[in-house]
């Protein structure tokens, strides 16, 4: 699971410089555990790119509760998200919960951003630069989406206005009317 997308693991030569250290990964070679399926294509680097099982239930397990990656939920206690007011997943919280699912399955026994072995730093802010690259866009906007689907099942990127005769919409109408009211100094 950790070991660089862009190396082949299969290769004999590759693995045991890997295992025996004489290929130091750098924080910014990203390891296949981030793809869905464990699959990375060469060809289409962003398929499946931050859409592995073991991230989402990492990102649940730290933000909503360790239960919540149970299709039936038994928390008793609200999660970090809720009491956090957390409604939507960030790319910094997708970048977090990356960097401590790597940790946990590396054999580093203390996490420090500053570890040159495992270069956590670097790990979460290369992932961070992808996600607010202004040329990836749409691809991170699918994959905000995607996320939000896995984590918040009541989540739409849809805006939900109130309904033209609903009791919410007359307050806000009556309330846009008062204040203006008091802007113009009729109140």
């Amino acid at each position: 699971l950790l070991h660089p997308a862009g190396l082949d693991w299969a290769n004999t030569e590759t693995k045991t410089k890997l295992v025996t250290g004489q290929i130091q990964v750098a924080g910014d070679q990203w390891p296949v555990f981030l793809y869905a399926n464990y699959t990375y294509d060469p060809e289409d680097p962003w398929n499946g790119l931050l859409c592995s099982g073991l991230l989402v239930s990492a990102f649940k397990h730290i933000f909503t509760s360790p239960s919540s990656i149970d299709q039936e939920p038994k928390a008793t206690r609200s999660g970090n998200a809720r009491i956090h007011g957390m409604r939507a997943v960030t790319k910094a919280s997708i970048a977090y919960v990356a960097t401590q699912a790597r940790f946990g399955l590396t054999s580093a026994q203390v996490f420090s951003r500053t570890d040159h072995v495992t270069d956590s730093e670097r790990f979460y802010n290369s992932i961070l630069d992808l996600l607010d690259d202004d040329n990836e866009k749409d691809e991170v906007d699918q994959l905000l989406t995607w996320w939000n689907r896995q984590v918040f099942p009541l989540y739409s990127d849809i805006e939900r206005l109130p309904s033209k005769n609903s009791a919410l919409a007359r307050i806000r109408q009556k309330r846009a009317e008062y204040k203006e009211r008091q802007e113009n100094g009729t109140a």
